[in-house]
């Protein structure tokens, strides 16, 4: 499961491509989560939740570019990019590809059910029913925050 940072404090980042509060929300969580990762405060995990059924395509498309360049402030661009591509309603695989090239983001394909089927099991044990949410796990206590403000918050609160 690809996660960034070294922090003692786990985050589980839960969010679907074109769930509507999700993309409102996501400059406002990338900004707290980068400086979080980068001040060696949180590890974090974004898992891709597949509320809506184009999700999957999205999330497989996360994992290639992950594959190409695992570098944090790629991925954080690239999430960038997928949140915009779900805004413009891309939804068919050769309409991403090219929109993800022409943002200068590659990719590189690989088997994905196994990192899935993980993500699956998060999702399931931490309960999660909605997007976004939020795994805050500092090794003593383990909460869900769910919706932005929530989870902004939660986040602030790590600073």
């Amino acid at each position: 499961m690809p996660s960034f940072g070294k922090g003692a404090i786990t985050v589980r980042m839960y969010t679907d491509y074109f769930c509507v509060p999700c993309q409102s929300a996501e400059q406002r969580i990338e900004y707290l989560v980068a400086d979080l990762v980068k001040r060696n405060i949180i590890r974090i995990t974004f898992i891709d939740t597949p509320v809506h059924k184009q999700t999957l395509l999205y999330a497989n498309y996360f994992l290639y570019i992950l594959n190409r360049k695992n570098d944090f402030d790629h991925i954080l661009f690239a999430r960038t990019a997928l949140f915009d591509a779900a805004r413009r309603k891309i939804e068919e695989k050769a309409g991403l590809e090219e929109f993800l090239r022409k943002k200068g983001i590659m990719f590189k394909f690989l088997d994905t059910k196994s990192t899935l089927a993980a993500m699956n099991a998060y999702i399931k044990s931490d309960a999660v029913r909605s997007t976004p949410a939020c795994i805050i796990d500092n090794g003593k206590q383990k909460q869900l925050f769910s919706g932005a403000d929530q989870i902004i918050k939660a986040l602030e609160l790590l600073r």
